[in-house]
């Protein structure tokens, strides 16, 4: 088996070695060890710095609304649809979580639950179409939200998938719109048995069944939409046909991907890729030729004055 030294960085509070997703599929295949000092790969996130300690092939990771830039990574797995030779896979987050997630189990008569939820807590960070949505949409039946965002219960919510799993509708908006960029929003309804009310990644249908949900950006406005889900929820017949559609629309092997994709980034051990556009800069040498710079445009704008 053959041994990998590596490093984690720049990763959200609470990751570890242990509980790396990317480790934990591929363990049986590389023998990892942590080497902080010297890794001979370095697994690197968007929340910090310290990747620019490390000289080391860089794989970059994010679940976040971020495109890798290659100029200082060598590799990445993130949403975006890109076609960057052996050096970048698409993943969307919603594959990572969605193991780690039990379904809930439906009872006998899921159309007659509850109307709508929603559980958010970031108002300040997304998109505005998601309060107005939420205020459209409260015109019609009262909407159920349990989280930091609009609470209207005086409950918070732990468990998300067993409380999404109490109601007919949950709404499902991402933080933005950005081809690709779909994350867990829209996988907890369907994990909950619940069908959601989406808006968010325009590409969404070409993953996720179009008649297992409703998509939002397909609409001329909120208020046609409103009408549509007015309609499937006084309709007993339509709401079980979307509620037990198939989700997607091609199941896709995303483990068999990540294995591949570092076979050949093992196989390449050591070569970096990446263009270092700041490497041996220091800030001295950088300031000079900012000053430099500045000196050759003044220089510059005193000829053409003086002509």
């Amino acid at each position: 088996m053959q041994e990998i030294k590596i490093h984690f960085c720049d990763f959200w509070n609470g990751h570890t070695f242990e509980n790396d997703f990317f480790v934990n599929l591929l363990k049986n295949k590389y023998n990892f060890i942590q080497d902080k000092n010297n890794p001979d790969f370095l697994f690197c996130s968007c929340y910090g710095n310290e990747y620019k300690k490390y000289n080391c092939p860089r794989i970059f990771y994010s679940g976040e609304n971020i495109t890798p830039n290659f100029n200082i990574y060598d590799y990445a797995i993130s949403f975006d649809y890109l076609n960057f030779e052996k050096r970048y896979l698409r993943v969307p987050i919603y594959h990572f979580l969605d193991k780690l997630r039990k379904k809930a189990i439906l009872g006998e008569n899921p159309h007659k639950r509850e109307f709508c939820s929603f559980l958010y807590s970031n108002g300040i960070y997304a998109d505005k179409i998601r309060t107005d949505f939420f205020q459209l949409l409260s015109n019609y039946k009262k909407i159920n939200s349990s989280g930091k965002l609009l609470n209207n219960s005086g409950k918070f919510i732990k468990d998300k998938i067993s409380y999404l799993s109490k109601y007919k509708f949950t709404i499902a908006f991402e933080n933005s719109s950005n081809p690709g960029y779909i994350t867990e929003k829209i996988s907890d309804a369907f994990c909950a048995g619940t069908i959601p009310i989406y808006w968010g990644d325009p590409l969404a249908k070409k993953e996720f069944n179009p008649d297992a949900f409703i998509f939002i950006n397909d609409f001329k406005s909120l208020e046609n939409a409103i009408e549509k889900i007015i309609q499937i929820d006084n309709n007993d017949e339509a709401y079980l046909k979307m509620l037990y559609a198939p989700k997607f629309i091609e199941e896709k092997n995303y483990d068999k991907e990540i294995e591949l994709f570092f076979e050949n980034i093992f196989a390449n051990k050591g070569r970096i890729l990446r263009k270092d556009i700041n490497k041996g800069w220091s800030k001295e040498g950088d300031f000079f030729l900012q000053s430099k710079f500045k000196r050759g445009i003044l220089k510059r704008i005193k000829g053409l004055l003086n002509n």
